[in-house]
């Protein structure tokens, strides 16, 4: 029988000054508070079952902001998304090109013609290209 004032078990998910030692940790690298405490119990429930990288976070969170979630739907799925085996969510070109990734380079398989590459690229961008280069030359 367990009395009042006793710990149900002791695990680190019952210290209150663990939870409050991450949340304020998260909250001094500019978390919001709400992203904070979901993180922290996340981190807290889940153990080495959850990403706690503050850039990953970050980059979903913009990510589904971009989607057109509001601000607390946003972090929410963004906190989410860090659980071990969650999936990431999907980027468009336009979110990639936001984050400063070079869209306009691809690596294909070498057996690829140009007429194959301008597909891919087609795929990749919704335009099909006028011409291909590879090494300077065109080869499309």
């Amino acid at each position: 029988m367990r009395k009042a004032g006793d710990k149900p078990c002791g695990c680190q998910h019952s210290e209150p000054e663990v939870f409050q030692s991450i949340w304020k940790h998260l909250k001094s690298d500019g978390m919001p508070d709400q992203a904070a405490n979901h993180m922290t119990a996340e981190m807290l429930t889940h153990g080495e079952d959850f990403e706690s990288s503050i850039e990953q976070y970050e980059r979903n969170f913009a990510n589904y902001k971009n989607k057109g979630f509001n601000e607390h739907a946003a972090q929410a799925m963004a906190v989410e998304s860090l659980e071990d085996g969650a999936e990431q969510p999907r980027e468009s070109m336009r979110f990639a090109g936001s984050m400063g990734e070079d869209l306009g380079k691809f690596i294909a398989p070498e057996d690829a013609s140009g007429e194959d590459i301008a597909r891919m690229s087609q795929a990749m961008t919704g335009t099909m290209p006028e011409k291909v280069y590879i090494n300077g030359q065109q080869i499309y």
